[in-house]
């Protein structure tokens, strides 16, 4: 990517406290700097003291609000507002990139008062979420200013596809994989002492974090592996359990970076009892990375970060289920399951080196299509210009929902296969002679049909060779191949992938 970008990143949550967000957005930062653009954070709360080499502006104390399961610390209101402004006023960015845009926050507030182009990222994989569900209708002309999206996880982009009626690019969290795997060596059996442990990190008072579940496994656990070590790490006070679950058990509290980097290198099994709402799972890849086996539950974002082409990275059990946690920790101490060292190696693909790139390739499509809007057409018929590929893929989307005929969505209404039919003929009209606003709005609509009628269910979305995900995945793809997340050389295309290509071919 040619040329020093200035780049405005918004933080919704408070960087006062950890999480998986704040890590991504001050990772992404520091990758973005390192390649030569100069990136400027606003986030709420006042974390300069523990930020202190980057451009990091705070827009406010923050106030705790229960969302997703869990409580987050933002900040909104006139004075937040007035903030927000005066950081978009002082510079000028060519471009805004918001993270969690629809929820009531700072991220809300740059989107409605920001003039350069947006780019977004959404975190959130919560299907039934109500937020979702009112801001796809009473925030659409917000919503349309997002230029390009982006969503962290497969279940995270269902989510914004279902409620939002737009389409995201899929890049993963990323994280510094060499900061976790400077792990030293293990001096016997176990990694740290006589004993083996295990590990769980999350706030230890949300109940979609699964501590319950652990800690009803621990008495199998140790009838079958004897003694273990049990370090409980996270904030908040774990009122779900019992004071007689805790026993034997350390609780550690919250952890900074340098300390949670000790305590996974030290870690034999690493356990992510989730139960739900959970759209990626940075903490399993950290752990993989310092050198302990992973134990999780069956959630889509734990097990995509857990499977690889030829062999799963990590072991999974049925969410909620304790006597099957307590089998697969069980046959990890007895060396029957083994995934490292090949696990830290299947990580590495997350890494900043990698993820970093494939975030600034979109801010380079979303800016040139800013910088020069102007298009033309080649003899036979086919928009080119700076948005050519994301005309190209509606186009090549909106054909083969007409391809697929008037009964596409298979059990849906006759109505509703009928209103995806129009969609797709104003999918065509736009991307061949409206401008931007339009053909955003169309392929909105074109999205938002989609799943009326039943064409983006998760069975579909894995069958390799059906017709619905070829349908779904054909803009997502081709915006990937546009902006350069091409394979290396040498390596296969997933299966959707081939048959975009044949077909565009």
């Amino acid at each position: 990517m040619s040329g020093s970008l200035r780049i405005g990143l918004v933080c919704p949550y408070s960087l006062d406290r950890p999480g998986g967000v704040q890590n991504h957005i001050l990772g992404l930062a520091r990758t973005l700097r390192d390649l030569g653009h100069r990136p400027c954070v606003l986030a709420p709360g006042d974390a300069r003291h523990q930020v202190d080499d980057l451009d990091l502006t705070s827009a406010g104390p923050t106030v705790p609000v229960p969302y997703n399961g869990s409580v987050a610390r933002v900040n909104f209101g006139p004075v937040t507002a007035a903030r927000v402004r005066q950081w978009l006023g002082e510079r000028s960015f060519d471009l805004v990139h918001l993270h969690e845009p629809i929820t009531p926050s700072i991220s809300l507030l740059a989107l409605r008062h920001t003039k350069a182009p947006v780019v977004a990222t959404f975190h959130t994989a919560t299907p039934r979420s109500r937020t979702m569900q009112v801001a796809g209708d009473v925030l659409r002309p917000l919503i349309e200013k997002i230029e390009a999206g982006i969503a962290v996880s497969e279940p995270a982009r269902e989510v914004v596809v279902r409620h939002l009626g737009r389409d995201a690019v899929v890049i993963p969290n990323g994280f510094d994989h060499a900061w976790f795997a400077a792990a030293p060596k293990r001096s016997g059996t176990w990694r740290r002492g006589s004993r083996p442990r295990l590990t769980f990190l999350g706030r230890l008072d949300e109940p979609r974090k699964g501590l319950p579940v652990l800690l009803a496994a621990l008495p199998a656990v140790r009838r079958a592996a004897g003694e273990v070590e049990v370090c409980l790490a996270g904030h908040g006070a774990p009122s779900l359990v019992a004071e007689a679950d805790l026993a034997g058990c350390r609780i550690l509290g919250g952890l900074n970076e340098p300390e949670k980097r000790d305590l996974l290198t030290g870690t034999d099994v690493f356990v992510a009892p989730q139960v739900g709402r959970e759209s990626f799972g940075i903490v399993l890849l950290e752990a993989l990375a310092a050198g302990a086996e992973v134990v999780a539950s069956d959630l889509p974002a734990f097990v995509d970060l857990l499977s690889g082409p030829t062999a799963a990275h990590g072991s999974t059990f049925p969410r909620g289920d304790a006597g099957a946690l307590a089998s697969a920790v069980g046959g990890v101490l007895r060396g029957e399951i083994r995934h490292q060292p090949l696990a830290r190696q299947h990580v590495t693909r997350y890494d900043w080196s990698t993820v970093g790139p494939a975030v600034a390739h979109v801010y380079a499509a979303v800016v040139a299509g800013a910088r020069f809007p102007e298009r033309s057409r080649d003899p036979v018929g086919r928009v080119r210009g700076t948005w050519s590929a994301l005309d190209e893929a509606l186009v090549a989307r909106a054909r083969r929902v007409l391809a697929m005929g008037p009964r596409a969505g298979g059990a849906a209404t006759a109505d509703d296969n009928r209103r995806l039919q129009r969609a797709a003929t104003a999918a065509l009209t736009a991307a061949a002679e409206g401008p931007a606003e339009h053909r955003e709005r169309a392929e909105s609509e074109l999205s938002r049909m989609l799943a009326v009628v039943g064409l983006d269910g998760a069975d579909g979305l894995r069958a390799e060779h059906d017709r619905a995900t070829l349908a779904r995945r054909l803009h997502n793809d081709a915006v990937a191949v546009a902006v350069g997340k091409r394979r290396p050389a040498g390596s296969a295309n997933p299966p959707h992938v081939r048959a975009f290509e044949m077909a565009e071919s």
